[in-house]
């Protein structure tokens, strides 16, 4: 059973790596060339408008995502029930979130007819993005490679579009559909590859509505305000120095996001199988978290690294000169998503323990800390401040915060006991599992 489970893990995370990397070749290719032809402001443009989608993404999924996959491993015989109404659920928050979204952009910045354009056909990908709450269920079946495969398509689609808009000199307002283009396709794909596979029946009731929000809600805030400290800076950064700024801001970003697809695949292959364990054998259950933990803090610390070593020819050789101000942002923020991706780690042990509730108010604790920040540093040190700032409100929430609560301060005991890990087997045992991902994608 173990070695049966184990494939099931390592081909369900390759899957989901192999559309990662896909998506960053992509990335680097398509996107460089992009921000080379748009130029700082411009691409500017397109950062801060989707600074503002990501804030409303975040209230658009009620905080599902951490919440809904626990649900369908605990009560597997609710699955339809769940599904259904988490689809409609995300179906009426998107319609919301587009709207409030052209709200906001008229009222923050009002006369702005290219951000207002941009904007909204950012935003329509929040409404295809309901294809979401069916990976639910491909997560839980460990078939994400199903869900794969519509994504590549979706990006193979994308990227032929991008590459169309730059042959034929196309203006920023048409590289903004590009992401609901994306969305658009997986819909589609994952509909029909759903309803095939699952074979299930989509109830919607009240009562499981009522249900999952009672256990999502919390997240909801959380979601909000954590997408906020990771996209304040971009709107500040917008209002107070302009366009380029966030341009320049958001080139950096991008190369620090690069390498995140490897520990969220291994992550969300690994929520199940940890999650599955607490109902059986607790140690087991904190023995598996604290391997998790210390694979991605491992991959962390690789990353971090490289980027101080190589990030100054990867902004040369990926944006070119015009870009050459991103680079001391880079190596700060390369941090910061590492920071990032252990909170993810983290709040598998919240939702297990069913602590939902402290998530948001550490969340909280870190916009507050970020918004502070932001309003001191960009003045001073532009972008290098902004990117002080969502540094600063990391580390506050992964290992500040938590420490304010009795209930939640264990979890910084099990982070920092899975160093203890760090031996000859276990070592042998990490790096055998990133070789066994890495050599199933090929």
């Amino acid at each position: 059973m173990k070695n049966s489970l184990a494939k099931k893990f390592l081909g369900n995370t390759s899957w989901l790596m192999a559309f990662n990397i896909y998506s960053m070749f992509l990335s680097l290719v398509i996107g460089s060339l992009t921000a080379r032809y748009l130029g700082p402001e411009n691409y500017g443009v397109l950062g801060y408008g989707a600074s503002l989608v990501t804030i409303f993404i975040s209230i658009s999924k009620l905080g599902l995502d951490a919440v809904i996959i626990n649900e369908l491993v605990v009560h597997p015989e609710k699955k339809g029930d769940y599904l259904g109404a988490a689809l409609v659920m995300r179906l009426v928050a998107s319609v919301i979130s587009v709207i409030g979204i052209s709200v906001l952009v008229l009222i923050i910045e009002p006369g702005n007819e290219l951000l207002f354009t941009v904007t909204f056909f950012q935003s329509l990908a929040i409404v295809f993005q309901v294809h979401e709450t069916f990976n639910y269920w491909f997560q839980t079946e460990l078939k994400s490679k199903y869900y794969v495969m519509s994504s590549i398509l979706a990006l193979t689609i994308t990227g032929a579009w991008r590459i169309y808009l730059l042959y034929s000199s196309a203006s920023v307002e048409w590289f903004a559909l590009s992401s609901s283009i994306q969305a658009f396709v997986v819909l589609i794909m994952a509909t029909v590859i759903f309803r095939k596979l699952a074979q299930l029946r989509l109830n919607v009731s009240l009562d499981d509505i009522k249900y999952l929000l009672s256990r999502s809600h919390h997240f909801i805030i959380a979601n909000l305000s954590i997408a906020l400290y990771m996209q304040i800076d971009k709107i500040m950064l917008g209002k107070v120095l302009g366009e380029e700024a966030v341009g320049l801001y958001s080139a950096a970003m991008t190369i620090a996001l690069l390498w995140v697809f490897i520990p969220n695949a291994i992550i969300n292959s690994a929520m199940p199988l940890i999650i599955s364990e607490r109902k059986k054998n607790y140690s087991g259950f904190i023995k598996r978290l604290q391997v998790l933990l210390l694979t991605i803090t491992i991959i962390g610390v690789m990353a971090g690294t490289a980027i101080l070593i190589f990030g100054k020819l990867a902004v040369s050789i990926l944006y070119g000169s015009a870009y050459k101000e991103s680079v001391i942002t880079l190596y700060i923020l390369i941090w910061s998503t590492g920071l990032a991706i252990l909170g993810t780690g983290l709040s598998v042990w919240i939702v297990a323990e069913g602590l939902n509730v402290y998530q948001k108010y550490m969340a909280l604790i870190g916009a507050a800390v970020n918004i502070v920040f932001n309003l001191i540093a960009i003045p001073k040190m532009g972008i290098g401040g902004a990117a002080l700032a969502t540094f600063a409100s990391q580390f506050v929430v992964q290992f500040c915060a938590p420490l304010l609560f009795k209930q939640t301060r264990p979890m910084i005991k099990i982070y920092l006991g899975s160093f203890s890990m760090l031996n000859r087997g276990n070592a042998k045992m990490i790096l055998s599992m990133l070789k066994s991902v890495l050599n199933k994608k090929k």
